[in-house]
This record gives C-alpha cells, structure tokens and sequence, in this order.
C-alpha cells in the first residue's frame, strides 16, 4: 500500500511539474512600448489625409508638425506642462491645452501618445512580430499596434475616424 502511495505522490508531483514547466515556456516576455522618439506618419482624420512628423517623450512632451495637405501645411503643435502652441511661419499661439477641440487631430494623437507614455496601454494580443494594445481615452478605446520592438506602428480610434500609421522611428532613449 505504501509503495502505491508513493508512487502515487511521485506521479502527481510530475504531472503538476510538467505543467508548470510547460505553462512558463509559453509565456511570452511582453515588450514595452517605446515612449521616446520621433517618426513621420500619415493618418486619416474624418475625410482628410494628413503627412507630417511627431517627437514624443514619457514626460509627455509631444511636437506634431504637419506637411500635408498644403492647405495646412506648416502648421506645428507643440504640447509641454499642460499648455498648447500652435505656430505656422512667424505666428504663434500659446492656450491650455484644455481649450483645444477634444477631437482635433493634434489632441487626438497627443491622447494616444501620452496614454502610451502613462503605462496606460493594455496588451490585447501578442505573437512573434507584433503585438496589440487597447488604451481607453476620452474619446473612446484606440487600438495600438506595435512591432517586436516596442515601435508603435499604427493606431486607431474608429468612433473618431482616426487612423495613423508611424514609418522612420528613431528612438530617442540614451
């Protein structure tokens, strides 16, 4: 009786260790999302198509320049200690960023940015090449895409009409 409860407990003690060793194996080590950088972009805001450039970093400093379409080309928007300025050639205007359309494309990917920089994206899905996180902001849930690096690669706001795909990052981290 004894050696069948022996070999019993070995065998429940190899089955529970197998499991465990095979849980821990399949377990992917998550990647952060790289919060310091620059990177040119295109996005699609309403029925408008938008080129330019972004810098972000984890304090929440944010610089969206935009170089297309021409009609607002130059425009820049700079987001830093909860204030906005908006320059094109030699004019400049500085505002809370409170006072700035919630949905406006700047605000928008500032949201994205700053919730990126906040921790506050959660992994949804994850494989080899690229992984997807939900960030809930005020103007609804934005799905993020990154790839093996950390790189966001595209984000995505439907009930805003917001999508914008990032190319060139440079990190910005030491």
């Amino acid at each position: 009786m004894q050696k069948v409860l022996s070999a019993l407990y070995v065998f429940i003690f190899l089955f529970l260790f197998t499991l465990c060793g095979c849980q821990s194996s399949s377990v992917q080590k998550q990647k952060s999302l790289v919060t310091d950088f620059s990177a040119d972009f295109c996005a699609e805001y309403n029925d408008m198509k938008l080129k330019g450039s972004v810098v972000s970093n984890r304090q929440g400093v944010i610089g969206i320049n935009i170089t297309s379409p021409d009609t607002i080309a130059g425009i820049s928007v700079n987001y830093k200690d909860g204030e906005a300025e908006l320059k094109r050639d030699s004019l400049i205007c500085s505002a809370d960023e409170a006072y700035l359309p919630s949905s406006s494309f700047p605000n928008l990917l500032k949201n994205i940015l700053r919730g990126v920089s906040d921790g506050r994206a959660e992994l949804s899905t994850q494989n080899d090449e690229s992984s997807c996180y939900n960030l809930k902001i005020d103007n609804g849930i934005c799905i993020i895409t990154a790839d093996k690096s950390g790189n966001i690669a595209e984000a995505k706001i439907e009930n805003e009409k917001f999508y914008i795909r990032f190319s060139e990052q440079k990190s910005l981290e030491n």
